[in-house]
């Protein structure tokens, strides 16, 4: 492989449970990198699908792997961590995949900018196939994400995102009560800490809508545990010196933020029928923030999703 010699290592972790048929592409996806210091661990949980035969083949260029029951991706991800050896580390979905020249690109970013901490990118939606997603530019992603973004949505796109080991250090692993916002959780508790992110302007890595991912199939309920997310962060009493925003400017972004949530959850229940609960969450935005339904990122948001059911 071509690529920066003498570059740190870097560890990636990739969980995955019965993935089998996506599982290939992803592991492929990291092994073809041209950075020739990568580190890959793979911490599969008991699969009982092709996933097992699949990770033999690549089992000699793997640092570790495992196929053990676990207590659900975070932890399957916390114990990959507690394998790895790199200066640079970053988790990898197993039906996602990293796009060529990423993992140099953070490499040659966190060493030209020796204060950053984390380093995140662009991402491409794919489906089930491979193909892409006709998906919009939102707001986010022209935004680096920082303490003035912790009372908000979450900037740093997951995949093809990496941290230095001394973040980690600092504020620990990831929180395995978690099931769909682990790393939004795991960016605030960066930010707090002091964390520097960096925004590079290409695409690092293509993420998988498919009807058995979390981000399509559970709606409402990740909406609903990132909302009680951001009431723990609330409850902090040092937010406001830690994130350097006065009590009004903390009130303002708390009632956005919760009416955008709530919108989310709301939207998840329509789609589930459960009428009752769509509108005790619409409730929760007219208290907030009424003006939130009428934001355009959701009318494109909701374009896109018509073009791709006519795909």
């Amino acid at each position: 492989m071509s690529g920066l010699p003498d570059g740190p290592l870097v560890s990636i972790i990739t969980p995955s449970y019965n993935q089998g048929r996506f599982l290939e592409a992803t592991i492929r996806s990291v092994l073809e990198q041209d950075y020739p210091h990568i580190e890959y661990i793979v911490m599969d949980g008991g699969s009982t699908d092709e996933s097992v035969p699949i990770i033999h083949q690549y089992d000699n260029r793997l640092a570790y792997w495992e196929s053990l029951p676990d207590r659900g991706q975070a932890h399957a991800i916390n114990k990959g961590l507690t394998h790895a050896r790199g200066e640079i580390l970053g988790w990898l979905n197993s039906d996602d995949l990293l796009a060529p020249g990423s993992v140099r690109r953070a490499v040659e970013t966190f060493q030209s900018q020796p204060g950053i901490d984390v380093v995140y990118g662009r991402l491409e939606r794919i489906d089930e196939l491979g193909r892409s997603i006709p998906t919009p530019i939102l707001p986010k992603d022209r935004l680096e994400f920082g303490s003035a973004h912790v009372i908000g949505e979450c900037i740093v796109n997951q995949p093809g995102a990496f941290w230095r080991r001394g973040i980690m250090d600092l504020v620990g692993l990831l929180d395995e009560s978690l099931i769909y916002g682990l790393d939004f959780q795991y960016w605030i508790r960066m930010a707090l800490a002091g964390a520097r992110f960096k925004r590079v302007d290409s695409v690092v890595a293509y993420f998988r809508l498919s009807g058995g991912s979390k981000t399509v199939g559970q709606t409402a309920a990740h909406a609903e545990e990132q909302y009680k997310t951001l009431e723990r962060v609330l409850a902090d009493p040092e937010l406001g010196r830690k994130l350097g925003l006065t009590e009004s400017q903390i009130r303002r972004q708390t009632r956005r933020t919760r009416a955008e949530i709530a919108l989310r959850a709301a939207y998840g229940y329509a789609k589930l029928r459960d009428f009752k609960r769509t509108r005790i969450w619409l409730g929760v935005v007219l208290r907030n923030d009424s003006l939130a339904i009428f934001e355009r990122r959701y009318i494109d948001l909701g374009f896109a999703s018509l073009r791709r059911r006519w795909m």
